[in-house]
């Protein structure tokens, strides 16, 4: 279920996306919806929103450790947005449909979206801290490279191209790179 309505609310957002929708998608009965997240819509959004957020977390620590520079990572992970949005329009970041929408709709879903993007900055900030880089400029520049990424992202999925990702690599080595 929560596999079905990330696709869903990523490719749609959450008020696009219906509950009937959800478990349609998910092959599964409403009792089901209601035992597992009795908050119903919410509830199901906010486990999407953390599960999701902490999958790209976990993988970003993942690459972050291995040694690589942060900008050559940076890179291949706005790659991997470019090639995704390519294969089909509707693809985006799994989060920003989702914590847009909720700022005002839903506290809940506003509080697990601000986690998931803080866990993304906060995997950069640590990153760049241990490369040297002082604690205030490594949380700066780890909250600009994430703006940067999701504000591209946002630009591309409207535009219907690839080209204001492609214009944030440059500008996110600028920013990875003293």
């Amino acid at each position: 279920m929560i596999d079905a309505a990330a696709t869903l609310f990523r490719r749609q957002g959450y008020a696009a996306t219906g509950l009937s929708q959800i478990l349609d998608e998910a092959a599964v009965k409403p009792g089901s919806l209601y035992h597992h997240f009795p908050r119903g819509k919410q509830q199901l959004a906010a486990a999407v929103v953390d599960s999701t957020g902490a999958a790209i977390e976990q993988l970003l620590r993942k690459f972050l450790a291995g040694g690589q520079p942060v900008a050559d990572i940076v890179d291949r992970w706005i790659a991997l947005l470019a090639a995704g949005l390519t294969a089909d329009r509707r693809d985006g970041c799994p989060i920003e449909p989702i914590a847009t929408e909720s700022v005002n709709a839903s506290a809940l879903v506003r509080e697990a979206s601000a986690r998931a993007f803080t866990g993304w900055c906060k995997a950069i900030e640590v990153r760049l801290h241990t490369d040297g880089w002082s604690a205030t400029e490594a949380e700066s520049v780890a909250i600009a490279v994430i703006s940067l990424i999701e504000g591209a992202l946002i630009l591309s999925r409207i535009a219907g191209d690839v080209a204001a990702l492609e214009a944030a690599k440059p500008a996110a080595r600028r920013l990875l790179c003293r």
